[in-house]
């Protein structure tokens, strides 16, 4: 049973992908590789963002979450404070930790509805304009890269054109 299953692998049709699959993985590698630079400052402005919010998070809300059920989601201390930004940017559970903010402030009064604003400026511009912001990075250069293969394609064909018109 293995032995055909070796043997039916070793033929090149089998595990090679077939060419015309080649094109389009040739666009997407191309496309990844040209929006690695683009990407990289994405991450670096989103790693800037999450520390400014967990740093304001920390002066906001440090030492206010003691409820009686143990937290994990809490601005105590900086890498704390870290996940429960990346936990607000993932949409885990965040609307509990913006109540958790609330109640910290003595509840839906004034003070306490206040808060409702960091937590809404951070989920609204962490998922909404720097995930866009990353589809849009992502989008175009795949739009450049297959651009790039198409005119690459009217070039083989007139070349192709040429030697045939060469034969006649």
């Amino acid at each position: 049973m293995k032995a055909s299953i070796i043997l039916t692998c070793t033929k090149p049709d089998v595990c090679a992908p077939p060419p015309r699959y080649w094109n389009s993985l040739s666009n997407l590698v191309a496309s990844l590789l040209n929006s690695v630079r683009s990407i990289a400052s994405l991450l670096l402005l989103l790693f800037l963002f999450i520390i400014i919010f967990s740093l304001l998070g920390m002066q906001l809300f440090g030492g206010k979450f003691n409820f009686d059920e143990t937290r994990r989601s809490t601005f105590d201390n900086f890498p704390q404070s870290l996940l429960t930004v990346f936990q607000i940017l993932t949409g885990e559970d965040w609307n509990s930790v913006m109540y958790d903010g609330i109640m910290a402030y003595g509840g839906p009064s004034f003070p306490g509805m206040l808060v409702c604003i960091y937590f809404i400026i951070l989920f609204i511009c962490g998922n909404y304009i720097l995930l866009n912001v990353f589809l849009a990075i992502a989008v175009d250069n795949l739009a450049d890269a297959e651009s790039l293969t198409s005119a690459q394609k009217e070039e083989e064909e007139e070349k192709e054109r040429k030697k045939l018109a060469r034969r006649r």
